[in-house]
């Protein structure tokens, strides 16, 4: 989830819109899980008290309605305490516990490293954090969770770096550490200025495109909200007129270069625009489903409480925002 604004690139909403795929289904619907990477000033931090990870049973109302896939988030350093060490026994358990059960669900889970392209603070790249840090990380994280089809990669959340070209290389390490512990898994991979599909092209575009996998399993993750300046902050949309227009340059920009896309996070406010405004969105989707392979919702978890764009059922009752989705999932 992004902090600060930005500007929307104005050229790239004249791309033209891709043509809609017929008969596809959209492979994967889902939400965001979050909690486990909260308080990332607190490090390790006290379980139960600055995070938490999705309690037990927490899955069963979102498969319910027919999501199959969650994407929860969780930091590198409650992970790796230490650069090049052992992975954290306790919380690597509590994700392990949380995976198995959205797996006998029927779930499949993304785990999305939400340190923003940082490692305590420190970016990627900057003395003394390396890209072969980074590495390390995720082939640990292949060797515990390689084996297991039902789990997917995300390298890592909205990294806040400043060259596009240095962000490709520390991902393409990263890709090579997984693929040489024999991992299969789809790997989702980020771009550079919050993740954002209305200007991934103009700004990752170029250098994105030529990321490697041996496994030839890479998706193309990106983010966007629909408040007036995209940022994630406001309980107020654009007009739904506006909507498409920020997502068809990354749809043709993937139909230029045969990747795959995948909408891993967005959100609304609760008014009757925002909700014409994620129908919109939802429906668009679907309609390119030969390019974007699914989404996940932001967010939903046990502690948002009244948040705006929260989709955890309150009292038992569906967030508008679920109303809405409900149209484009089926039942479990």
């Amino acid at each position: 989830m992004r902090i600060l604004t930005y500007l929307r690139c104005a050229a790239a909403l004249l791309l033209p819109v891709a043509v809609p795929a017929q008969g596809l289904a959209q492979e994967f619907k889902g939400v965001n899980l979050a909690g486990a990477a909260y308080s990332s000033n607190k490090i390790p931090g006290r379980y139960g008290y600055d995070y938490v990870f999705p309690k037990p049973g927490e899955v069963t109302y979102f498969r319910e309605k027919g999501m199959n896939i969650f994407r929860i988030s969780v930091l590198w350093e409650r992970l790796q305490p230490v650069r090049q060490g052992n992975l954290d026994p306790a919380y690597l358990g509590r994700l392990r516990d949380f995976i198995a059960e959205a797996n006998q669900s029927g779930a499949k889970v993304i785990v999305d490293v939400h340190d923003y392209g940082r490692y305590r603070g420190v970016p990627i790249g900057t003395d003394p954090v390396t890209s072969g840090d980074f590495r390390d990380f995720w082939a640990r994280m292949a060797t515990a969770f390689g084996g297991n089809s039902g789990v997917m990669f995300g390298l890592m959340n909205e990294p806040q770096l400043h060259s596009a070209d240095a962000w490709r290389d520390i991902q393409q390490q990263a890709i090579l550490g997984i693929r040489g512990t024999g991992a299969k898994n789809p790997i989702l991979v980020s771009g550079i200025s919050w993740d954002a599909a209305h200007n991934f092209a103009t700004v990752n575009g170029q250098a994105l495109k030529s990321l490697q996998d041996p496994a030839h399993a890479l998706l193309y993750e990106v983010h966007e909200y629909f408040d007036a300046d995209s940022s994630g902050r406001s309980p107020d949309c654009i007009p739904a007129s506006q909507v498409i227009g920020r997502l068809a340059p990354f749809t043709a920009w993937l139909h230029q270069t045969g990747h795959k896309g995948f909408l891993g996070e967005f959100g609304v406010g609760r008014s009757d625009a925002c909700l014409q405004d994620l129908d919109r969105v939802v429906s668009y989707l679907a309609a390119n489903a030969d390019v974007w392979t699914g989404w996940t919702y932001w967010a939903a978890g046990p502690l948002w409480g009244e948040y705006m764009y929260t989709l955890e059922p309150k009292n038992g009752t569906d967030r508008p925002q679920m109303t809405v989705l409900q149209k484009y999932l089926s039942g479990r």
